[in-house]
């Protein structure tokens, strides 16, 4: 199986496709890599008058089910964190949410402020670091847009929330593991 078979790549895929619909139909240019391969960031973003130029990262993942917040791999959080500080330039992550049908996000800068939420009776210190992954609260997001129907349904066949999606993947791999 090939990068571009894996069904959580087409769902990266599918999310960045939407994302490029909302800028362009905003008059904001995504510029995009063009190479095969691991890229620094997924675009390079600039408003038509020139006055906002921002890197960005397209997330294609729901919320966190229990908890108020969604993240990124901490590799990654330290690698824009690099680029921003490297070249004074922002970074902003976009999370497209197909449980929730919303286009949501903010700058990594704003996302990284200290942040003290009160949730179910627990008190949750964010930035939260576990696992390798880093979460950030949802209230610290804006939201952007909401995402059509047909679009929420696609990119829940494409869930590794969905039993479809988890049931490919086992037999994907008794099939790989008995060659």
């Amino acid at each position: 199986m090939s990068w571009d078979d894996k069904i959580e790549v087409q769902k990266g895929k599918l999310g960045e496709q939407i994302i490029d619909q909302y800028l362009k139909d905003n008059g904001i240019i995504p510029y995009i890599a063009v190479f095969d391969g691991p890229h620094p960031f997924d675009r390079l973003i600039a408003s038509l008058d020139k006055k906002n130029i921002f890197i960005a990262d397209i997330k294609t993942k729901a919320r966190r089910n229990y908890y108020p917040d969604t993240g990124i791999d901490e590799r990654q959080y330290k690698e824009y964190q690099y680029l921003t500080h490297k070249y004074n330039i922002r970074c902003f992550l976009f999370f497209v949410d197909e449980s929730l049908g919303e286009i949501y996000g903010n700058f990594l800068d704003v996302l990284s402020q200290p942040e003290i939420v009160q949730y179910n009776g627990k008190t949750l210190q964010y930035p939260l670091i576990q696992g390798g992954i880093i979460y950030f609260s949802l209230a610290r997001m804006k939201l952007i847009a909401t995402i059509n129907s047909q679009q929420v349904e696609a990119l829940k066949r494409l869930s590794n929330r969905n039993y479809v999606y988890k049931e490919f993947y086992r037999l994907q791999e008794q099939i790989e593991n008995e060659s």
